[in-house]
């Protein structure tokens, strides 16, 4: 597999609107989610993790308006693409896939921004590759809430195909109404706070949110002199094509991502960012499948769950789960976990508490899921 390097880092999250915020709410571990807009429809109002700020302002291009999803991709790819030292002059050539689940769907729900064509999913990627004139491949992507992570591995295709030498991977999900709705009415909705490693979790917690990584070949990051974050080891797909939104129980598909990730990886991983929004299903059937593919190392191998301090931020989280496995690398710790009040049971992983411990293992393994049975799974490296 030819080497992808990961060289720029972008993030917007309720955290702040920077990967260097992002990084010390991690940290921190204390992200805490406010009421959801009053104009939810709901009688109960949920709780939402919600950006702030200009960062999430709708923007324009040629007489045209996007919505929120554009804005907040197009802030995270302007700030990984100023991280990587790339200027629009470097671009022309430059390819860019975006993961999203609902697109600019706050146009489609205020009735204001054209209907439904302006807020469908590949208006996002329109609007950023117009902000920064990336000239190459231009793909979305939506397979639920692994799009993110579906991303960056296509990204990295995208270059060990030679079809680019730098691509901008991102992932972007606004708050939308109908989608809160429509979750609460499945009963998916925890009413407090994301808990995904607790014992009493009751289910996800949306965010809102985009991240963006810049990924270049090795060679082509060396030739201008960039210093990377992390190596792209290897990835995995898989669709369970078991039902619409639960996850096969298990977990043989989800498993096979998960192997497909580790056997092109250097060695074991020394941390887990995974999926884990709260479900209490699909959150046993993840921690199982990759105890099973750690084997011995399932206790000494730190698990991470970030949708306690960003809530699930849809198309967007598997994006925002590399950025957060790319400052593990380059900072050598792993964060502890949030709104853990008793660490539950069933998970035979090892979870941090008290606080950040060290990451031994110069590699960390990123898994997402989505609704359909979409997985997705890829493995980070330390740069040599």
């Amino acid at each position: 597999m030819p080497s992808v390097v990961m060289t720029g880092l972008g993030a917007v999250s309720s955290l702040g609107n920077s990967a260097a915020e992002l990084w010390e709410g991690l940290l921190r571990a204390d992200g805490e989610p406010s009421p959801a807009p009053e104009e939810c429809g709901l009688a109960e109002r949920p709780p939402v993790y919600q950006v702030r700020g200009a960062a999430q302002e709708h923007t324009e291009r040629a007489g045209r308006r996007y919505g929120r999803a554009s804005g907040m991709a197009c802030h995270a790819v302007g700030e990984a693409l100023a991280d990587a030292g790339l200027d629009r002059a470097r671009l022309a050539d430059a390819g860019l896939t975006v993961g999203t689940t609902l697109g600019d769907i706050d146009l489609a729900e205020s009735g204001t921004g054209g209907g439904a064509t302006r807020a469908s999913s590949f208006q996002v990627a329109s609007a950023v590759a117009g902000r920064f004139g990336l000239g190459g491949p231009n793909q979305s992507l939506s397979t639920a809430c692994s799009a993110g992570v579906y991303a960056v591995s296509w990204a990295a295709e995208l270059i060990d195909s030679g079809q680019a030498d730098v691509v901008v991977a991102c992932g972007t999900d606004g708050y939308s109404r109908v989608a809160l709705a429509s979750l609460d009415r499945f009963g998916l909705l925890d009413t407090t706070v994301c808990r995904p490693f607790d014992a009493d979790r009751q289910g996800m917690v949306t965010g809102d949110g985009a991240a963006a990584v810049v990924l270049e070949s090795a060679e082509h990051a060396a030739r201008r002199g960039a210093v990377p974050y992390a190596v792209l080891e290897g990835y995995g797909w898989s669709c369970d094509g078991y039902h619409p939104t639960a996850p096969e129980p298990g977990g043989e598909q989800l498993g096979r991502a998960v192997a497909g990730a580790l056997g092109r990886a250097s060695g074991p991983p020394g941390a887990l960012v995974l999926h884990r929004a709260g479900i209490a299903v699909n959150d046993t059937v993840e921690s199982d499948v990759v105890a099973a593919a750690l084997g011995e190392r399932v206790d000494r191998t730190p698990a991470f769950g970030i949708k306690a301090v960003i809530g699930h931020t849809a198309g967007a989280a598997g994006v925002f789960g590399c950025v957060a496995a790319a400052l593990m690398l380059r900072h050598k710790v792993v964060p502890p976990n949030a709104h853990v009040a008793e660490l539950d049971p069933q998970c035979p992983l090892e979870v941090p508490l008290a606080g950040p411990v060290p990451l031994i293992e110069p590699r960390v393994l990123v898994s997402a899921t989505g609704f359909g049975g979409n997985n997705a799974a890829l493995v980070l490296g330390a740069a040599s």
